[in-house]
């Protein structure tokens, strides 16, 4: 009694160091997925010590009162002694890279509390930090009146949901600080939380469950939770956070990549769909968004067979790590996912490519996936499965297919596997990329891609090497 087990810590870094990984650890503490269904049993039995959060009803909700300092100090005690173990036992060897502070947070079934607690912060000043910030556009819901005086929660102006939202979401990163504060005083390695986004599920979609994926009003999803919305009420109150992070499952998953990369100094996906509609949107989320990570979530208890495409993916990633952290920065990479019934364009260097998806997915989707990274001015990697590129000029000059190579991993590095022939690179226009092969003119098959990864040269038929092009 009152002392700290760090037993199962200890396996999981001895586990990971004896297959040479690295971990991303989840602090869930005082909350996972919107409630406190995580918290030690002598926190569920002292209410009193241990305070709820209340409906308006006042009937007691599942979820820790965020006003509560014992709540706060407890977590942030525990959180504490957790990362100086950690630097104890990791500083030196550095297998956890990150720690996740809780678990999307927020608040279900109300849009705020309606405690003593949270009835006397919602009387309280906003502070004027985040007035500021309000009166100058920074919450796409909630405005500051304009009187030089600092309004209370009530007097903001906006929806009375969404105010309690904004109201709910300082208060939660207020607390977050306070732990993720104390962790970094033992040990600084980021730190970061993420959310449960509040898209609804459309009608007719492949889930009945709206609760999964959120809903349009707050406290159908949790309310207060780091979302781009209320980011402005995040990024102030919890400094200590080097990122908010979305996790992503249903709806276009190109919108949270998009709305978090850019209201983040990175993005990381630390939840996802482990399917095929899941994981073929790695290669959009790194190559495109510039991604540091994506999680397909629970992939360790699926069979086999369901982790077929996940594994190829992760190898063509893992093989291709040095090269696209090299392409990044530079923005020498793209990612893509593009259903059959389009096509996209894109350009790098002075080529310009056009992605088509080629055969139906093993799901009955039809969409091809993947990235495209440049080594040097004529030089591209392509990786990824069931998509066509073809490359052409920015100036309206023919180019065609130099040499093609399929690569595979080798030590450290990627090694060709062989070089692709005149049917393979569709005479020079174009690289077909997928596992399998592929019907061509009816009567002959075109070979399949099997590692999913392809480097090919190109060039100016008819023009030497290296004649000069425009700067773009």
């Amino acid at each position: 009694m009152g002392e700290f087990d760090f037993h199962l810590v200890d396996a999981m870094l001895s586990g990971a160091r004896d297959h040479e990984l690295k971990l991303v650890l989840l602090w869930f503490a005082s909350w996972k997925n919107a409630s406190s269904s995580y918290v030690p049993s002598w926190v569920k039995l002292d209410p009193v010590r241990f305070p709820l959060q209340v409906a308006e009803t006042g009937d007691p909700l599942d979820n820790l009162s965020p006003f509560s300092t014992n709540n706060r100090d407890a977590d942030a005690a525990a959180f504490a002694a957790f990362m100086e173990h950690l630097a104890r036992v990791d500083g030196h060897e550095k297998t956890v890279i990150m720690v996740q502070v809780e678990n999307e947070v927020g608040l279900l079934g109300a849009p705020r509390s309606y405690g003593a607690d949270a009835a006397a912060a919602w009387a309280a000043p906003v502070p004027a930090a985040l007035v500021e910030a309000l009166r100058n556009g920074a919450a796409p819901y909630v405005q500051a009146p304009d009187e030089p005086s600092t309004p209370t929660w009530d007097l903001l102006t906006g929806d009375s949901d969404r105010k309690a939202e904004l109201f709910m979401a300082w208060h939660y990163a207020c607390y977050i600080e306070h732990v993720a504060a104390a962790g970094l005083a033992r040990y600084d390695i980021p730190l970061f939380t993420n959310a449960w986004l509040d898209s609804s599920v459309p009608n007719g979609s492949e889930s009945s469950n709206i609760a999964v994926a959120g809903g349009s009003a707050p406290g159908v999803f949790p309310s207060g939770g780091p979302l781009p919305h209320v980011s402005v009420a995040w990024k102030l109150a919890a400094p200590s956070l080097a990122f908010l992070a979305p996790d992503v499952y249903f709806g276009d998953f190109e919108i949270p990549f998009k709305r978090y990369a850019g209201t983040n100094t990175t993005l990381f996906v630390p939840e996802m769909r482990a399917d095929g509609h899941g994981v073929s949107h790695s290669f959009l989320a790194i190559g495109q968004y510039g991604a540091i990570g994506v999680s397909p979530f629970g992939f360790d208890s699926l069979d086999d067979d369901r982790t077929v495409e996940l594994r190829r993916i992760y190898a063509q990633l893992a093989a291709l790590e040095k090269d696209i952290l090299a392409a990044q920065p530079r923005g020498r990479v793209r990612g893509f996912r593009v259903p059959a019934s389009e096509e996209e364009t894109f350009a790098l260097g002075r080529y310009e490519f056009v992605i088509r998806a080629y055969p139906e997915h093993g799901n009955g989707e039809r969409f091809g996936y993947g990235l495209l990274l440049q080594s040097d001015e004529d030089t591209f990697i392509a990786a990824g499965d069931n998509f066509t590129v073809c490359p052409r000029s920015r100036d309206g000059r023919p180019v065609a297919i130099l040499q093609a190579d399929e690569l595979v991993a080798g030590t450290g590095r990627l090694r060709p596997r062989r070089r692709l022939n005149g049917d393979e690179t569709l005479s020079g226009t174009g690289i077909r990329i997928a596992e399998h092969p592929a019907p061509m003119h009816g009567f002959m098959a075109t070979s399949g891609i099997p590692s999913g990864v392809v480097r090919l040269s190109l060039y100016f038929p008819g023009a030497p090497r290296g004649t000069a092009a425009p700067d773009y």
